[in-house]
């Protein structure tokens, strides 16, 4: 994997935008910003008349439109514009506040924005599209090829933002494949990793240290290395089936490892045979972080009801559209959901392109009282959280019945629309 590959355009496909407005300042300075970011976007054509809007875009393939309402000459071509284009987005700009406040929009693919809104707002209406429906979203979910591939996954629990609970996930996850026969193992990339704090095991003593100071020895043995590997991998109980761990080496090391360094290893991880390898990490957007995004079979990302943290995701979302890995499965699960909190489910799956796949309720005390004891919430089987826990795994391989399953995945009534 080439680290300068990252950041190039070579293999995205560019979303095809026409902005009509009668004001050429304001649309060179849109099609300038993009022109000169890395974004996915580009402006194709700008026009300062309607007719020359319509004309465009039913002789051209374009996939969202930038339109100020007072060259719309009503509101039923609002709708048409949709159609004639087979546009997947409509953002119609406006300068009248009154506007703003008095439009109901009654079609997802519709948006309504301040004429002189910061470009980041911007950016996420237009990278806004509907969940469902349209084969042109920026950020599939789930590949039907891949989610069917009863051969060796690797799961990867991600998020931007520390404290979110994705140790948590990984290790009751991994917990619920594992007492389903499934051959699991949990390999933690975090700079300061808590998987062997979970399972009490003892610190440092076996993991990726040992691996990372083979490879840091230069030895290039992919052989030798799996050797290293077998040997630092530890095996505990849960619930009376075996899960296997590659604990997280000391925070330096793990701070340290590079793009080759991280492929070097899962190279040699993919080489043992288990059915399912799961892995966690930290929230920085490293080189190690990149390889493991790109690696993953299975992606899951972790976010909260904090609003403000989850806008970090859109840089995460960035990075895996650049990575281009069209067979990746990904999941949205929010954790630590309270129904009381009022979050917007539906904005949050519309910033992302991403659809919620599965709500873990806030348990704050009981999570913690577990983790305090030193117990795996999988040793209790009847705990209601367990369910959960479950309908992520089975996103991951459908082996769970329904009864041991939450309903709609913890999707409540009502929370999405």
């Amino acid at each position: 994997m080439d680290i300068d590959f990252i950041p190039g355009k070579s293999q995205q496909q560019l979303v095809k935008v026409v902005i009509a407005d009668d004001e050429k300042v304001y649309m060179n300075d849109i099609s300038s910003y993009y022109e000169q970011s890395e974004d996915v976007l580009q402006v194709v054509q700008m026009v300062e008349r309607f007719d020359d809007l319509k004309l465009y875009i039913l002789n051209h393939s374009v996939d969202i439109v930038i339109v100020n309402e007072s060259l719309i000459p009503n509101e039923m071509e609002w709708g048409q514009l949709l159609k004639d284009g087979d546009l997947v987005k409509l953002v119609v700009i406006t300068d009248n506040l009154q506007i703003m406040n008095e439009k109901e929009l009654k079609d997802e693919r519709i948006d309504l924005l301040y004429k002189y809104t910061p470009i980041g707002t911007y950016t996420s209406k237009l990278l806004s599209f509907p969940v469902k429906g349209k084969d042109k979203d920026i950020f599939t979910q789930v590949n039907p090829a891949s989610k069917e591939d009863t051969t060796q996954k690797s799961i990867l629990f991600y998020s931007p933002k520390g404290g979110v609970g994705t140790t948590t996930l990984t290790v009751n996850v991994g917990s619920q494949l594992a007492i389903k026969g499934k051959k699991v193992l949990l390999v933690d990339f975090a700079v300061f990793g808590h998987i062997s704090v979970a399972f009490s095991l003892p610190q440092r003593s076996k993991g990726l240290s040992d691996i990372i100071s083979f490879i840091e020895q230069g030895r290039d043995n992919v052989d030798e290395l799996k050797e290293v590997m077998n040997e630092a991998v530890q095996t505990v109980s849960v619930h009376g089936k075996e899960i296997d761990v590659l604990s997280a080496g000391p925070p330096l090391k793990m701070s340290s490892l590079t793009l080759e360094q991280t492929d070097y290893i899962m190279k040699a991880i993919y080489m043992m045979e288990y059915d399912h390898i799961i892995f966690d990490t930290s929230s920085e957007l490293s080189e190690k972080n990149i390889s493991l995004l790109n690696a993953s079979t299975d992606l899951v990302f972790v976010m909260t009801t904090d609003v403000s943290a989850n806008w970090s995701l859109l840089s995460s979302v960035d990075v895996i559209r650049r990575l281009n890995n069209p067979l990746q499965n990904r999941y949205l699960v929010i954790n630590g959901y309270h129904e009381s909190i009022g979050f917007p489910v539906r904005e949050v799956e519309e910033m992302l392109s991403m659809q919620v796949s599965a709500i873990v309720p806030y348990k704050y005390d009981q999570v913690q009282g577990f983790a305090n004891r030193g117990t795996i919430m999988a040793e209790k089987p009847f705990l209601k959280l367990n369910k959960h826990y479950r309908s992520i795994a089975n996103l991951i391989d459908p082996i769970f019945s329904q009864s041991e399953v939450a309903k709609r995945n913890g999707l409540k009534k009502g929370v999405l629309a």
